[in-house]
This record gives structure tokens, C-alpha cells and sequence, in this order.
């Protein structure tokens, strides 16, 4: 069997608005493995970009626990937080974050920098093998705003593989794509899936449907298993 890389047990979030608790997670039980594909889908407002928050170290939950390589997370410090997102996680966001003033090589090699180790360029070599592996070799010294939305996703998913992660979390990591991207972005996804990466993907596109080891559906909260055709969505 695959090793767990990610398991939350009981997981649940709670805000407060007006002194009134709104939960929007409920008792999230989920194990992300090698070398698989985990695809959460859900209405919007369903609480799939929270659990990513919470499973991202981004955020402790109100209730359960979050377990990343057999290490109990919630009484680390902020410190060791980060130190564990970068040795394990990489994120994909929907939105991408790059850097306007940066090259898309120099976005890159953006995490690489937090190894005081790695010489310019070892970071360099790194950051230009990852923009090819996504198609982008042509493209290292554009800046974002003279690449398409489809090529910035690419970049994103290539600084989120830099540090060379067990786990990858991707929020809509085909939300603002067209078809031949999207493709490209599966096929990726595909490969690091050959590499044992464990991916937690939370998305709206009925596609992943065909390439997810597990699917899951989110809804007021409560995360349940999928079935090969969703209604509602």
C-alpha cells in the first residue's frame, strides 16, 4: 500500500460573526497518499478553498487534527510551519501570485532562495528545467504581463514544484485556462502522480473526474465520497 503523506481526521472550522460560531467544515476525515490523485469538488461557498487553508498549514482548525508525514501538526511554531510547507507542500492557486516585476524564471526559482545553500546557478538550471518541463523554455525572461493565462498557470505549477514537493495543493489549477492548456496541465499532473506526488485537487472542472484516483464531494461543510457523475454543480 502507498505511505500516507497527509491525513486529517474530524477536521472542522469555525468563524465567529457577531459573537455567532458558523461552521464551515464539519468532521473532514481525508488521506492524501503517494502517488495519488484526490479531487474535491463542491458548490462554491462549500468550504473547499478553507480546507486547502487548513491542510496548507496556512490556518489551525477548529476541531480534529492534521497529520503530515506521520508529524502531528497544531502545537508547531509559526517557524516550524513554514519550514514544513517548504520541505512537503506546493501550491497551485487559481489565481497564480506571481511577481509582476519578476521573469517567469525568476518566479520560479522564488522558493530556492530560502535554501542559503544553493548557489545562483544551481537556482538558475533548477528554475529553467521546471519551465521547460511545463512547455515554457521559450519564455523564461517574460514577465507575467506579456505571458496569456494559460502560460502564467504554467508558471505557477512549475515555482510550485521547485522545492520538489511530496504533496501538491491546487485550488481551480484549471480555472482560467483553454482546452489545449488545461490538457498540458493534466498531462503534468499525470507525470507527478508517475513520481509518487500525493495531490489534493479542489475544482469545479467535471474533467478531473476521469483522472482522479478518489473523488470527493464537499458540500455545507461535510466532505463525503464522489461518484463517477456528480449532480448540482
Amino acid at each position: 500500500m502507498s505511505q500516507s503523506l497527509m491525513k486529517v481526521s474530524g477536521l472542522g472550522k469555525d468563524y465567529h460573526l457577531n459573537g455567532n460560531p458558523i461552521s464551515i467544515l464539519r468532521d473532514v476525515d481525508l488521506d492524501i497518499r503517494e502517488g495519488e490523485i484526490n479531487v474535491i469538488m463542491g458548490p462554491s461557498g462549500s468550504g473547499k478553498s478553507t480546507l486547502l487553508t487548513l491542510m496548507g498549514l496556512l490556518d489551525a482548525p477548529s476541531t480534529g487534527s492534521v497529520q503530515l508525514m506521520d508529524k502531528k501538526i497544531p502545537h508547531f511554531s509559526q517557524e516550524k510551519l513554514t519550514d514544513l510547507r517548504l520541505q512537503y507542500l506546493g501550491f497551485i492557486f487559481q489565481d497564480y501570485h506571481l511577481v509582476p516585476n519578476l521573469s517567469a524564471q525568476e518566479n520560479v526559482a522564488l522558493p530556492l532562495l530560502l535554501n542559503k545553500d544553493m548557489k545562483k546557478q544551481e537556482r538558475e538550471q533548477i528554475s529553467q528545467d521546471l519551465l521547460k518541463s511545463v512547455g515554457l523554455g521559450h519564455r523564461f525572461a517574460h514577465f507575467p504581463t506579456s505571458l496569456s493565462g494559460g502560460e502564467k498557470q504554467r508558471v505557477a505549477i512549475a515555482r510550485a514544484l521547485a522545492n520538489k514537493p511530496k504533496i501538491i495543493l491546487a485550488d481551480e489549477p484549471t480555472g482560467n485556462v483553454d482546452t489545449e492548456t488545461e490538457l498540458k496541465i493534466i498531462e503534468i499532473f499525470q507525470q507527478l502522480k508517475k513520481q509518487n506526488v500525493g495531490m489534493l485537487i479542489v475544482t469545479h472542472n467535471e474533467i478531473f473526474k476521469q483522472y482522479a484516483d478518489h473523488l470527493y464531494i464537499l458540500k455545507d461543510g461535510y466532505l463525503s465520497k464522489g461518484v463517477s457523475q456528480v449532480e448540482g454543480f
